[in-house]
């Protein structure tokens, strides 16, 4: 399987969208019927199963059998998740990319690209954060003033423009301020909305509400450490960071992606992960699962600050 970042020009600005090539003539013989191509864009629109779908096409549901076999057949189609309905288990489907395209043998045209190699694995995993190309969602981060039951300031909220920086390369700027502090959004209830929070328990008190939701946790009752109840692994060093995908639990509707550590230098960790290693430490991520990293900081080139990550869950 190819694939390729395509990025176009929109009136938001620049957004980009992972492109899978289309190399052998029966993936394109699949989609040569109308029928085949408005169901691929319907499922494009809204993942769903094909009786439902034959509903929101009004078509007969044994013709939307028919295409979608063709589709999985050639790889444009994939299985999301199956949900019960009827007393049986029911298919939900989506597109495996977000377009599809066919490259002809050819020099082409040398381009200065803004966009990182793995650029397309971190928009997967963010894609609940975007509409049309557009960041929908916030970034909260500690207040840099004391505050919060460890009467604490964040250290962690300088390693948000990193991670900031990165995501202005996929996304683009929403209107109004995307970052949010950690006692704003604790002031006007819990956050409803999508959110990256960056830090943890300590340094974010709404990374603090998230913790008890989480299937790796971070613990203080008896020593500072990071434990996993899938695992039973702990974890105690100051350079091990955690990236997690969850539901959020005040909206699940919405999603929250918690990157923190046991200490500052753990949060780092995370976003470096994230941004710099997202192929390897994003591997296996399906979408509409909980989704689980640690990683350790490693300072492999000896100037004193992590610039790599190693995997240990």
């Amino acid at each position: 399987m190819v694939r390729r970042w395509l990025v176009e020009e929109t009136s938001h600005g620049a957004v980009g969208r992972e492109v899978e090539i289309l190399d052998q003539p029966n993936r394109v013989a699949a989609l040569t019927s109308p029928l085949a191509w408005r169901i691929l864009q319907e499922l494009a629109k809204a993942p769903d199963y094909p009786n439902a779908l034959a509903e929101r096409l009004k078509v007969h549901e044994q013709k939307v059998y028919y295409h979608v076999r063709r589709l999985e057949a050639a790889g444009l189609l994939e299985v999301l998740r199956e949900e019960p309905k009827r007393g049986a288990s029911a298919r939900i489907l989506a597109p495996t990319a977000e377009a599809f395209a066919i490259v002809l043998k050819g020099r082409g045209t040398p381009v200065a690209s803004p966009m990182l190699p793995h650029a397309g694995v971190v928009a997967r995993f963010l894609e609940e954060f975007t509409r049309d190309g557009v960041f929908d969602g916030s970034i909260v981060v500690g207040s840099p003033y004391t505050h919060g039951p460890f009467n604490t300031t964040a250290r962690d909220s300088p390693y948000a423009v990193e991670l900031g920086f990165f995501l202005g390369r996929l996304f683009a700027p929403r209107k109004g301020l995307v970052v949010r502090l950690d006692t704003e959004v604790k002031a006007l209830g819990a956050g409803k909305e999508g959110m990256i929070l960056v830090g943890g328990p300590v340094a974010n008190i709404i990374a603090m509400d998230l913790n008890p939701h989480l299937a790796v946790n971070f613990d203080w009752r008896q020593v500072w450490r990071m434990e996993s109840s899938r695992t039973g692994r702990p974890y105690a060093d100051e350079q091990v960071g955690l990236i997690a995908k969850v539901r959020n639990p005040w909206n699940p509707s919405k999603v929250i992606v918690s990157l923190g550590g046991l200490h500052a230098t753990g949060t780092m960790a995370a976003i470096l992960g994230l941004t710099h290693q997202a192929d390897e430490v994003l591997e296996g991520y399906r979408p509409g699962d909980e989704f689980y990293r640690v990683v350790a900081g490693e300072d492999r080139d000896g100037d004193g600050r992590p610039d790599a990550v190693s995997i240990l869950e």
